[in-house]
């Protein structure tokens, strides 16, 4: 009886193991939009990464970035100089100037705070305080080692991933382009190369620089790039169209008496933001108060980064950019102009970079994909604040460079905007609250609906900050915009509401989430699937600061903390 039971014992340990072995073969490696296993590590290696060069020595430069701030062994940075001005084409005035790359360099001996480079090309002079990018304004070309199938697809993936860089036409590039000469002859520093045992990358020499298994997926199968046989799986793409499919959804109102209180803070806010700025997986805190910005760990305690304003003219809010450390600050000089302000934050720093900017400036995202990828200026008007030039701008450790003037719809204002796609058509909308205050959709800078009544006190009265997120809260796989707002002007309630505007039953609905909070809503932000917003409650008194209080509304698509 022992031996049968110790028999089975083992016999079921043996299928126990091979169960396994099966399950951890076919468990899937890759995110819901990646073309490659491993999405995430490649946009990692990857990411532009600024850094500023300390010290030069021949053909030896010291970066001040090391390990802790991502940076590895043959990682390659571009060297930049000040390239020509660009003019105002009104006025011809300076309005910047452009980057002029000089020279490409590699690390070589990566330490904590700082990394040691060699020179790969130069072009110029190399001297301390010069700024550097990662991965920027380089060459980069892909190829496919044999004929394997969809290759086109996963080099447009990459070309999308990485903008920054300059991609060789596919038709310029052979296939055996994989030699130092061939490289050097064809100027390609970066070369993506599909091969039959996964992806590669390689960087001049050649120097193989990273390897990846590849994947391809898309809605919610996958399709796999097998390099032997490349056989696709078929995927299904789910698509929202309005044309021929009604969304009826349940939107749920919040209950701010069943929020779940997070935080604190003991004086009144003028804005808060939850994201994590320097890529370093943990999330921060910024928040401003009329005093200045403040950055810290979100959910601890400790050490302040700080940035303190000094007059003239007061803060009326900042835009944060994240995995970059750039943040912006509007400052207003009523009746006069802009003070506005570009930061940097690294290493629990916060650094001034540029000053007394003249722009109204917001970090915004323009495709609708989630991301905060450009940074907008646009021009101050006495008269209704916002003025008609919005240019398309570019942060850097030499301060703001002005890359091209953009098409606005009448009466934007890029503080009080966003795009997303509500409809689901596949093209985001723009959503705006104009100097009337009313919200306004706009689609291919074409007017698609408005609201009746004012979201937002009239410019240049008040209401000039207004935070947007774009986040599916009920999950029927539309994206809403949440915002703070009032509920029209009948109502006699004082106070900030939560509103919404959504897409339901193949028209816009704008309606209130919460009822007012007779305060302040000083942040809206989605962050670990949570809807956190930020109280800020005026003064009891006349020497009191008032204090802000944190609340989270619930999980996105959770009833629970809500209420019909």
């Amino acid at each position: 009886m022992s031996n049968h039971f110790g028999e089975t014992l083992q016999f079921a340990i043996i299928v126990g193991l091979l169960i396994c072995c099966v399950l951890s073969q076919a468990a899937p490696c890759y995110s819901k939009s990646s073309p490659i296993c491993s999405y995430d590590q490649l946009l990692k290696d990857f990411a532009p990464l600024s850094a500023t060069v300390a010290g030069v020595s021949g053909y030896s430069l010291i970066l001040d970035k090391g390990k802790a701030h991502g940076v590895n062994a043959g990682d390659l940075f571009e060297v930049y100089g000040k390239g020509a001005p660009v003019l105002d084409p009104d006025d011809r005035k300076i309005i910047g100037y452009i980057k002029k790359p000089l020279a490409t360099i590699r690390v070589t001996q990566p330490e904590d705070s700082r990394s040691v480079c060699e020179v790969v090309t130069a072009r110029g002079p190399l001297s301390v305080g010069q700024p550097a990018m990662r991965y920027s304004d380089m060459a980069a070309a892909f190829v496919a080692g044999s004929d394997l199938g969809s290759a086109h697809e996963l080099r447009q993936d990459l070309e999308n991933a990485f903008p920054d860089l300059i991609w060789l036409d596919p038709s310029d590039v052979p296939s055996d382009v994989l030699d130092p000469q061939s490289m050097k002859t064809l100027g390609i520093v970066l070369l993506f190369a599909l091969e039959q045992d996964g992806l590669k990358v390689y960087g001049p020499d050649p120097a193989l620089l990273h390897k990846y298994p590849v994947f391809r997926t898309k809605g919610a199968e996958r399709q796999k790039y097998n390099t032997s046989t490349f056989e696709e799986v078929d995927y299904v793409e789910h698509r929202h169209d309005t044309g021929n499919r009604k969304f009826k959804t349940h939107l749920k109102s919040f209950d701010l008496g069943k929020a779940r209180l997070v935080g604190h803070l003991p004086e009144s806010a003028i804005q808060v933001d939850i994201l994590d700025l320097n890529r370093d997986g943990e999330i921060e805190i910024v928040y401003l108060l009329p005093s200045g910005l403040y950055v810290g760990h979100y959910g601890s305690t400790g050490e302040l980064a700080s940035y303190r304003f000094c007059g003239p003219g007061r803060l009326v809010g900042f835009s944060a950019v994240k995995t970059h450390g750039w943040i912006v600050l509007n400052a207003l000089l009523d009746g006069a102009g802009m003070r506005s302000m570009l930061l940097s934050y690294q290493d629990f720093t916060l650094s001034l970079i540029e000053n007394d900017i003249n722009l109204w400036l917001a970090f915004v995202d323009r495709d609708g994909d989630g991301l905060k990828e450009s940074l907008l200026g646009q021009s101050f008007d006495a008269d209704v604040m916002f003025g008609a030039k919005v240019y398309l701008m570019e942060p850097g450790h030499e301060g703001l460079k002005y890359r091209h003037r953009i098409a606005s719809p009448k009466n934007f204002s890029v503080i009080r905007s966003s795009w997303s796609d509500l409809n689901g058509n596949g093209d985001p909308e723009l959503s705006t609250i104009d100097y009337s205050g009313k919200l306004c959709v706009y689609e291919m800078e074409r007017l698609l609906w408005s609201s009746s009544n004012r979201v937002s006190p009239q410019l240049p009265e008040g209401g000039f900050p207004k935070w947007f997120i774009s986040a599916d809260v009920d999950g029927n796989g539309l994206p809403e915009l949440l915002f703070p707002g009032v509920p029209g002007e009948e109502s006699t309630l004082a106070g900030d509401w939560l509103m919404l505007l959504g897409w339901e039953d193949g028209k816009y609905i704008l309606k209130s989430m919460m009822q007012p909070v007779e305060a302040s809503i000083c942040g809206l932000v989605a962050v670990q699937d949570q809807l956190i917003t930020g109280i800020a409650r005026p003064a009891q008194k006349l020497d009191g600061k008032g204090e802000s209080f944190l609340y989270s509304l619930g999980r996105f698509g959770v009833s629970h903390n809500v209420s019909e």
